[in-house]
């Protein structure tokens, strides 16, 4: 069955995708698990609803879930048993990317004004010319790390014009990363009245300490530049972005 003909609440309302492991919150609305949770790890409300949201109020909406299952023969999300794997596993077969990514943020903090390192749950954020970014590490081998920054939507970006400007922005530095290098790339992700950038943090940008935090830096100015797009009458410094004290010196 063409995705097209299926009913729109089979869609999660963040990736725009056909849902493979949907969770309810109390106001009713559904997700994708793996969508909403990165969502609340920067946020504490509803994309929907902008009302109050955190994981503990979201369920299983297993009956969507059987409904999806049979109108398109997919199978079931594998998430359930990601979930447990995570729990009953040995970390140390896992969790070689954390404790690499938590040694660089520890460097990184000695040689600045930043004190951050990983939690238990592999996250930590840290603040940069008054904007939050949170860096995730999956307990999953491969999976590289992620970093988010956060706004409140106030440019009418919704319409084709800043819908394609924001596409086109995120196109132009795409191919800015691939052309210096780098295996990261970055994507956006609007609900209701916020703006989520993410960047997807490849392996080989992870390969040293200094490459790590230049990746991370240039974040942090894709971040700073988004925020004056959305925020025009309220500009912050995009120029000389660095984390420690001394610049690192790789490209």
């Amino acid at each position: 069955q063409s995705n097209s003909n299926l009913p729109k609440h089979f869609f999660c309302p963040l990736t725009k995708r056909i849902m493979k492991d949907p969770v309810v919150d109390t106001e009713g609305n559904t997700y994708d698990r793996e969508a909403i949770e990165r969502w609340l790890r920067v946020q504490s409300s509803s994309p929907v609803t902008n009302g109050s949201l955190s994981l503990d109020m979201l369920r299983p909406n297993r009956e969507l879930k059987r409904a999806i299952y049979r109108a398109t023969g997919k199978p079931r999300s594998k998430s359930q048993n990601r979930t447990k794997s995570r729990s009953t596993s040995p970390t140390q077969e896992l969790n070689s990317n954390r404790v690499l990514i938590d040694s660089y943020l520890r460097e990184i903090s000695s040689k600045s004004k930043l004190s951050v390192s990983l939690d238990g749950t592999g996250i930590c954020a840290f603040s940069y010319r008054r904007t939050t970014f949170v860096v995730e590490v999956p307990i999953t081998p491969g999976a590289g790390f992620m970093v988010y920054s956060s706004f409140d939507s106030q440019r009418q970006h919704g319409g084709n014009d800043g819908g394609v400007a924001l596409a086109d922005k995120m196109v132009a530095w795409n191919k800015w990363l691939s052309n210096i290098g780098r295996h990261s790339r970055v994507s956006y992700v609007v609900a209701g009245r916020k703006t989520v950038f993410t960047l997807k943090g490849g392996e080989r940008d992870m390969m040293t300490c200094d490459v790590f935090q230049k990746t991370l830096e240039y974040f942090v100015t894709m971040s700073l530049k988004l925020h004056n797009f959305l925020h025009p009458t309220e500009t912050k410094v995009v120029d000389n972005v660095s984390l420690t004290r001394s610049p690192v010196a790789v490209a």
